[in-house]
This record gives structure tokens, sequence and C-alpha cells, in this order.
């Protein structure tokens, strides 16, 4: 009887991995099909910030505080004296950051090329 319900179990654990791959895949591809989709600045803004806020409460909700907690078993002694794997998230996400907005903003890039020089003009507008 104990094998029957694990292998159902199995199974259904199977399934819930197809279904859920078949849904992040087709929702993922979906952006990149639809000719709606892949011109509008707004669909496409609101897409990177949503992707950004998951990647940000992964990290923050599920990573972060696992890792504090490691580096406190792993360094009993250094339980008060600085947070470091607070601070290496700090560093890693101001230099990305840095990285996307100052080193390759394309945006920016472009409209020096076509000498806006990222000023608002009333009169083109």
């Amino acid at each position: 009887m104990g094998a029957i319900v694990i292998n159902s179990v199995f199974w259904l654990k199977i399934g819930f991995i197809v279904v859920c791959f078949c849904e992040a895949f087709f929702s993922g591809i979906f952006p990149t099909l639809s000719k709606g989709c892949r011109e509008s600045p707004k669909i496409l803004g609101v897409a990177n910030s949503f992707a950004a806020g998951v990647f940000l409460a992964i990290a923050i909700v599920h990573l972060l505080p696992e890792e504090a907690e490691l580096w406190q078993e792993l360094n009993p002694d250094a339980k008060n004296l600085f947070p470091l794997p607070y601070f290496m998230m700090f560093c890693g996400y101001t230099l990305i950051l840095i990285l996307d907005k100052v080193a390759f903003d394309s945006s920016a890039l472009l409209n020096l090329e076509h000498g806006d020089h990222g000023h608002c003009d009333p009169v083109k507008e």
C-alpha cells in the first residue's frame, strides 16, 4: 500500500513539474511572439519591472536570510561585529546598478548620437 502512495505522489509531482514548465514557457515566449508586446515600451517596462521585483524578492526574502543564518553558524565570534552577507548583497546590487545604468545605458548613448543630450525641448513637443 505504501509503494502505491509513493508512486502516485511521484507521478503527481512530475505532472505538476510539466504543468509549471509549460505555463512558464508559454507565458515567457508570448511577449516575443506578440507584435503588440514587442513594440510597446509600456508593456516592456511593466514586464521588466515585474521581473526585477521577482528577482529582488527571491534575493531578499529567500536567499539573504539563509545566507545570514549560515554566516552566523560558521562564524559565531563575528555574530555582532559586521553583517557581511547584507553588505555583500548591497555591494552586488550597487555594482549591477552601476553597470546597467552608467556603463551600459544604451538609451542615453542613442540620444547623444542624435544630439538630444537628454534635455526635454518644449519646442519639439
